[in-house]
């Protein structure tokens, strides 16, 4: 536009039209050019014509002349278009206008919203654009998308102008110094693209949108993109409506049928609800799309900026809202469209619909969303459903609704559910309910109440329908468990008549875990317990949140049996579904079972990672353990011990009430062997003992002798034979070499022979050590591996064998640092120095010293990802993230993020370039310089 300013102060007419939909900035970017216009020699008359003046004849033709210093003279012939009112003015004949503006040259002629121009000024401008060729004058006008008439001189003059430049959408930087002006604070990226989701990039809508934020006194930190959808600045529809209005009389009613049909609207419902013509109708929407406002998505209507719509609905009054969403959802159910469409009229209204097929739209439209894995939406339908509904719908519903919050609460889900068995009657229909029903209450450990349900369900059964017995049956076996109750109770051998239950699906795949877990606790037959479960997980459970608290059993299976790729897999397909369905017990039960399986393999950051996910996800007060407490908190407890952060570990402990007496649940079995290691590292072999010995006698009570569950033996002889008891020491690993040699895991042996070897001591000792490392070389425990490997080079160093304790040292600290067990390490490096060696210091800085999860984080980091996203997108807390990055920080001596994408550029240059990048060509130089308030900073962001 300069460039052409600049050809008309050199007496090169030009024309340009600004052109683009309300709101675009049509006005702002004028305004730049009134304002440029002084240093191209240009002289400057603007006019703006107002849609109320439409009609006055020359408005804006007299808005230039007296600006330009005319008199009004009642004899001039200004009010005709050409002098003497000739139609053919010759060549030589000029309109009077004309002569003026050629009195002084150049001249800039700036004009606001043509498409309002009235038309005797549009015929003096077509007049002038005709000859600018020879007229040293630049002609700028605004015409906004949609708004001007159809007329020939309109038409005419608007295809004259030279050039013609279409407005864009604000870009994601504009809208973010708009956002950072308006709100006194530069907004967070996700801030922006949420705004301009909503706005289409409309300055005008941007500028409204953060004005209203910020008179709504939303602080920086509290606008989130769903407080920026739910905005709706009645200013934007009071200013919109009115001037279309002016325009199209019938516009601003289908603009609020639009708004309220939502995904619904089409003219002719639009047209239903408004109890209006539908032709009519559909011209007004065909006006509104060419203005901009509407677009068409195949045959139904949308807003553009679901902004403006969110500020048509806020402009209505409540009471015609409520009437228009009650009529809203009788016209889409008699129009048969889909339940959620009309559900969603339903809630929106303030009174009860007071049909007799609200309950069944509600009931069906709640399973629509729970198939598409949308539960809030469902439990707002059901909800609503209550309040509407009497007799046996509302068992229906709250069966429903029981099943939905089995997700997210199953204190809540048991309530629901108890309360839709009272009012059941169809044995089936109860047997489902009872399931349900059992299933809450053992994922809230009360496995006595379980018991109850399905045994009081069974009775009921032999009475009215004995089939229904096997199902019941088989789940209450199933729930008998290791790990859920501690009665003596042989449930083990009471799997053969469920043998006989009826071929489902669902009746197999509880058969397939009852007979893994069986086979497992007993530790026999480990390849038959691996087949088990590998086809229990190809039967995967299809019913709402169906059978949540026995999800992870073949996983269990799995990693006692070694497979641990298998059961890492299966976690994480678990991990994802908990994610896309928001299924919070889902997700706590596969972290902790998942941060079980990484120690496992020994990696303690994943081990912990997972345990404060599945930590955050869980109660931890007395009255609310869940079923996975015990372990969540079993696997952070290890994971600390492993770092050596034994204050922490009794600081987690005491504040969940753990530090004392464990509830009488076996599900804390895990914790109490964990804490016994706490003991055991801390010197208090007594207490270590006391926890071991009440761990063994819960979980063999409960049928489970197999030490791939819980090693408890192993640890048990160490801790007698600390306490001087060498003989009941070497009984108790023994009986679990045998036990382990019976399951056939190389891990489980691996870790009995390792115990035994430290109790024999001597040459015995010693070939039970490598006995220890030759099996724990054919398993995935690196980590236990790492401790055989260590305890051999002690006792070669012992020995004064110190060229073996030192390779034994070596392999054992590679380890360590490969498994992030830091605690363990720092003992190696103890021996390898009393060996006579020069340990290497483990890695402390550099890209080589992150971890493979830091190294994760980092990248996703350089690609912009806030840590809320990195966190979704590798299904961990935030926190930990934050702790990640933290890590990765003080490692590469970076300040924050900032220093991220210098320091990885540098590094991915060095590398093209075939060297390896050196430290003082990287940030900072390698300084190892922590910028801690850089880093608090940028970890909390």
């Amino acid at each position: 536009m300069l460039e052409l300013l600049a050809q008309a102060g050199d007496g090169q007419g030009q024309s340009i039209l600004i052109e683009g939909a309300a709101g675009m900035g049509h006005s702002t970017l004028l305004r730049a050019a009134v304002n440029a216009a002084p240093e191209y020699g240009l002289r400057v008359l603007t006019a703006r014509a107002r849609a109320p003046e439409q009609h006055v004849e020359y408005g804006v033709a007299r808005q230039l002349l007296d600006q330009a210093g005319v008199e009004r003279d009642p004899e001039s012939e200004f009010a005709c278009p050409f002098p003497g009112g000739a139609r053919q003015p010759e060549r030589t004949d000029l309109h009077p206008l004309v002569r003026v503006l050629a009195d002084e040259a150049p001249v800039l002629l700036a004009i606001d919203n043509l498409q309002w121009m009235d038309q005797p000024s549009l015929q003096c401008l077509g007049y002038l654009m005709a000859r600018l060729p020879s007229v040293p004058m630049a002609i700028v006008a605004t015409l906004a998308r949609g708004e001007a008439p159809n007329d020939p001189v309109t038409v005419e003059v608007i295809s004259s102008f030279h050039h013609r430049v279409t407005l864009q959408p604000l870009t994601s930087d504009e809208a973010a110094a708009l956002a950072a002006d308006a709100l006194g604070t530069p907004p967070k990226e996700r801030t922006v693209q949420a705004a301009l989701t909503a706005t289409g990039g409309s300055p005008y809508l941007l500028d409204a949108l953060f004005r209203h934020l910020r008179l709504d006194h939303q602080g920086p930190g509290g606008i989130t993109p769903e407080v920026i959808a739910a905005q709706g600045p009645v200013e934007v529809a009071d200013a919109l409506l009115n001037r279309y209005e002016r325009a199209w009389p019938g516009v601003a009613a289908a603009a609020e049928g639009t708004a309220l049909l939502d995904e619904a609207a089409t003219v002719p419902t639009i047209a239903q609800l408004l109890e209006a013509d539908q032709l009519q109708t559909a011209d007004a929407v065909e006006y509104l799309v060419r203005v901009g406002l509407l677009t068409y998505q195949n045959r139904t209507v949308r807003f553009v900026q679901p902004l403006v719509r969110e500020s048509v609905l806020a402009r209505m009054l409540p009471s015609r809202r409520n009437t228009l969403h009650i009529r809203a959802a009788h016209i889409l159910y008699e129009r048969g469209a889909p339940y959620e469409q009309i559900a969603g009229q339903i809630l929106k209204s303030q009174t009860d619909s007071a049909q007799h097929w609200t309950c069944t739209v509600l009931s069906e439209a709640a399973r629509e969303a729970v198939d598409r894995g949308a539960f809030q939406p469902a439990r707002d339908y059901l909800t609503r459903g209550l309040r509407e509904c009497e007799g046996p719908c509302q068992g229906k519903l709250l069966r429903v609704l029981g099943q939905v919050e089995l997700a997210t609460d199953p204190a809540t889900a048991a309530r629901f559910l108890r309360k839709a068995l009272s009012l059941s009657r169809d044995i089936n229909e109860r047997t489902d309910i009872r399931l349900s029903l059992a299933d809450a209450l053992h994922l809230l450990d009360r496995r006595q109440e379980a018991r109850k349900v399905l045994e009081e369900g069974m009775a009921e059964g032999r009475e009215t329908d004995p089939a229904v017995v096997p199902r019941l049956r088989g789940e209450q076996l199933l729930m008998g468990g290791p790990g859920y109750h501690t009665t003596k109770v042989d449930w083990l051998g009471n799997v053969v008549p469920f043998q006989r239950a009826s071929g489902t699906t669902l009746d197999r795949k509880i058969l397939l875990d009852l007979t893994s877990m069986r086979t497992t606790c007993r530790g026999e037959a480990r390849e038959e317990a691996v087949q088990q479960a590998k086809r229990s997980l190809r039967s995967p459970c299809t019913g709402l949140n169906e059978r949540l608290a026995s999800r992870t059993v073949p996983v269990q299976v799995l990693a006692a049996a070694d497979e641990l790729d298998a059961a890492l897999a299966e976690c994480d397909a678990l991990a994802k579904q908990s994610a896309e369905t928001g299924s919070r017990i889902l997700g706590a039960l596969t972290y902790s079972v998942r941060a079980d399986v990484h120690y496992r393999s020994g990696d303690v950051p994943r081990t912990l990672a997972d345990a404060e996910r599945a930590l955050e996800l869980t109660p931890l007060a007395s009255s609310e353990y869940w079923l996975c407490t015990g372990q969540a908190m079993a696997a952070r407890i290890c994971g600390l011990l492993e770092t050596g952060e034994y204050e922490e570990a009794h600081r987690l402990l005491a504040e969940a009430g753990l530090a004392d007496k464990l509830p009488e649940r076996n599900s804390f079995g895990p914790l109490l062997f964990q804490r016994a290691r706490l003991h055991m590292a801390e010197g208090d072999t007594e207490r270590s003992l006391a926890d071991l010995l009440e761990c063994g006698e819960r979980l063999e009570s409960a049928g489970t002798f197999n030490p791939a569950v819980l090693a408890w033996r192993s640890e048990a002889a160490l801790a007698c034979d600390a306490l001087g008891d060498t003989r009941e020491a070497r009984r108790l690993a023994d009986v679990e070499i045998a036990r382990a040699r019976r399951w056939g895991a190389p891990h489980a042996l691996g870790r009995a022979l390792r115990a035994a070897g430290l109790v024999a001591q001597g040459r015995k000792g010693e070939g039970l050590l490598r006995d220890a490392v030759r099996v724990l070389e054919r398993s995935p425990a690196r980590l236990d591996l790492a401790r055989a490997l260590a305890d051999l080079g002690a006792l070669a160093r012992r020995s004064n064998r110190l060229r073996d304790a030192r390779e034994h040292l070596r392999r054992a600290q590679a380890l360590c640092e490969t498994c992030g067990a830091t605690e363990l390490a720092r003992t190696v490096r103890e021996e390898l120095m009393l060996s006579g060696a020069r340990p290497r210091r483990p890695t402390e800085v550099g890209i080589d010293a992150l971890t493979p999860m830091e190294r994760k984080v980092a990248m996703l980091a350089v690609a912009k990802q806030t840590n809320r996203e990195i966190a979704a997108n590798l299904f961990v807390a935030q926190r930990t993230v934050e702790l990640h990055l933290s890590q990765v920080y003080r490692k590469l001596s970076i300040p924050g993020r900032s220093g991220l994408a210098e320091y990885f550029g540098h590094l991915t240059e060095a590398r093209a370039d075939g060297r390896r990048p050196r430290a003082e060509n990287l940030p900072d130089g390698g300084s190892g310089v922590r910028h801690q308030s850089a880093l608090r900073a940028d970890c909390v962001s």
